[in-house]
């Protein structure tokens, strides 16, 4: 996937070093809220937390305060390349079970052979659930892993990504980040030669989109404001 050159062991051990400590965060550690204006005023690298809230506990009974964009909707019905019909669309907030595909092996090796490409836009329509990871080899003192929704809207030459960020584990910190009262941030952009562009804080390019075991897949890049290397994969349902 990353130009079809595998990645050096150092640098696969730093991935599934952050991928474990996730992990571990999500199950067991309090989640620090991150202000809503934080995003716009700092960068990656500078994340301030707001230790005055009441910190979240994944492992406890409770759950984030649900909002409108918080709650599962119902989904949509897509129409996959085969066309059956099947609900697909979801706003279900992701955890990192949904992306061991990802992380495991497209993230190394590329789309599997035996998946079916998606090549037309309205089949990519509606909620997905999303993972940003950044700076996987640490060349830049930047490694993170971002948790979020994603909404695909709008037409072929007129496309809106909605962005519902959720949840940012950084390399090196002992804690997560709750940013779930962070503002949605959109991208606008359309769809070209079977995948979509689309430029806001940066730019996303999801250069493949496919379908595979009854889920539909994207994979593609991230160009951040400040220069650090951005991989994202979306999944559902």
């Amino acid at each position: 996937m990353r130009d079809g050159t595998p990645p050096k062991g150092k640098e696969k051990k730093l991935l599934t070093v952050i991928l474990i400590v996730a992990n571990l965060l999500m199950l067991v550690i309090g989640i620090i809220t991150i202000p809503s204006h934080f995003r716009g005023t700092a960068g990656k690298g500078e994340i301030a937390a707001n230790t005055d809230q009441a910190p979240f506990n994944p492992g406890q009974d409770s759950e984030p305060a649900v909002t409108g964009s918080d709650n599962p909707a119902q989904s949509e019905n897509t129409q996959t390349p085969q066309g059956v019909k099947v609900d697909l669309s979801t706003k279900e907030r992701p955890n990192l079970e949904d992306f061991l595909w990802y992380t495991e092996d497209v993230f190394y090796d590329g789309v599997p052979t035996d998946a079916a490409i998606i090549d037309n836009v309205q089949y990519t329509m509606g909620g997905w659930k999303g993972i940003i990871i950044y700076d996987p080899d640490n060349k830049h003192g930047a490694n993170a892993m971002e948790f979020l929704n994603v909404n695909i809207s709008g037409t072929e030459n007129n496309l809106s990504l909605t962005l519902d960020w959720y949840l940012m584990f950084i390399s090196g910190q002992g804690e997560g980040f709750d940013e779930t009262d962070m503002e949605d941030t959109v991208f606008s952009g359309k769809w070209e030669n079977g995948g979509l562009w689309a430029s806001g804080a940066g730019t996303i390019r999801l250069t493949q989109f496919y379908e595979l075991n009854g889920k539909q897949y994207a994979i593609g890049t991230m160009d951040t404001p400040d220069g650090i290397p951005a991989f994202i994969g979306l999944v559902r349902p």
